[in-house]
């Protein structure tokens, strides 16, 4: 693929973490790197325009980063190509800000790779700070309009652990086992070099949400395998930087991403039942969002203000946009 830069034998892995005012993770997260060991590795961060120390973080304490600045929030698929481009790694090791390797974490994948020649891409064990792992980020399979509806409804935030809206493949998932997956959790995942020449960069089309998803589906259709390795394990602390939207701005993202996605990979009727479902869903939160956007306590009210505007521009754009073929429009335009 003409868009990346050629390979290195001297690089065997090229490391990308995005960052957004990430300051108070970034020191762990790429302390952390530094007890890689028997791997030869290039590092970016890349910025996102940020208004916090992030950039003096970097600057001042890892050195041997190539730290990218934007003047702007370019999205998260944007800012990881950037690195992607310029890497010259045989693998491409995709890491949020709020992560911590535990020892030998990429030392372990990049093994499992180098094992299984099939196996286009992998990820490991996300824990939360107790050790347990953090299971709402296995969907395991791809999303299905039954698992999109859970989502819509607040199934699976209520009950994380629960059967609704989770495929076969999900309810029968082991987090001690190897395995085989559909979908990985982009928060901390290694790519094949040759999945990327293969089926292309992620999709600059998503600013935030499923853009991972989107690259999972095309490197299964293009036949390569996505795997689970139990023994890399991740510290993940995890919403370091869609914690840092409101509620408007995080609503318009992440509905967006999902009708693209869908737009992308399903069928024309189950397109149109995504969007029926969109929309009652949005009708049904409504009355709450303006309740919450006047709710007396402060805190609530600023996190929701707004959020109203947010929902009606969304069911215009549902239920009136007669081409979803375009990507979906950043919040604001």
């Amino acid at each position: 693929m003409s868009d990346l830069t050629p390979a290195d034998p001297a690089v065997d892995v090229t490391i990308a973490v995005v960052n957004w005012n990430g300051a108070r993770w970034l020191p762990a997260c790429l302390e952390s790197l530094r007890t890689v060991r028997g791997l030869r590795v290039e590092l970016f961060v890349v910025d996102n325009a940020s208004t916090d120390d992030s950039v003096k973080v970097v600057r001042e304490g890892f050195a041997d980063a190539r730290l990218l600045v934007n003047a702007e929030n370019l999205g998260f698929a944007r800012a990881n190509n950037q690195a992607i481009r310029l890497g010259r790694g045989r693998y491409f090791f995709l890491l949020n800000n709020d992560t911590v390797l535990r020892d030998g974490c990429l030392e372990c994948l990049v093994r499992f790779l180098d094992e299984s020649p099939r196996a286009g891409m992998a990820a490991g064990r996300l824990e939360s700070p107790d050790g347990s792992v953090q299971f709402e980020y296995y969907p395991v399979a791809l999303p299905s309009l039954a698992s999109l509806t859970a989502d819509l409804l607040w199934l699976n935030r209520i009950w994380p652990r629960a059967n609704l809206g989770r495929g076969r493949l999900a309810r029968q998932w082991d987090p001690t086992q190897l395995s085989r997956m559909e979908q990985l959790p982009g928060a901390c995942a290694i790519i094949r070099r040759e999945v990327i020449e293969n089926v292309g960069l992620l999709d600059e089309g998503y600013d935030f949400w499923y853009e991972d998803v989107d690259f999972c589906h095309r490197a299964l259709k293009a036949s390569w395998e996505l795997w689970y390795v139990p023994e890399a394990r991740i510290l993940h602390y995890g919403g370091a930087s869609s914690g840092l939207l409101d509620v408007a701005t995080r609503s318009l993202l992440r509905f967006r991403s999902m009708m693209r996605y869908a737009w992308k990979c399903y069928s024309p009727g189950r397109l149109m039942a995504l969007r029926m479902i969109l929309a009652m869903v949005l009708l049904m939160r409504l009355p709450v969002v303006v309740a919450a956007g006047a709710w007396p306590a402060e805190k609530t009210r600023r996190a929701w203000i707004g959020a109203w505007k947010a929902y009606l521009k969304l069911l215009g754009e549902v239920v009136l946009s007669p081409d979803l073929h375009a990507p979906m429009r950043r919040p604001g335009a």
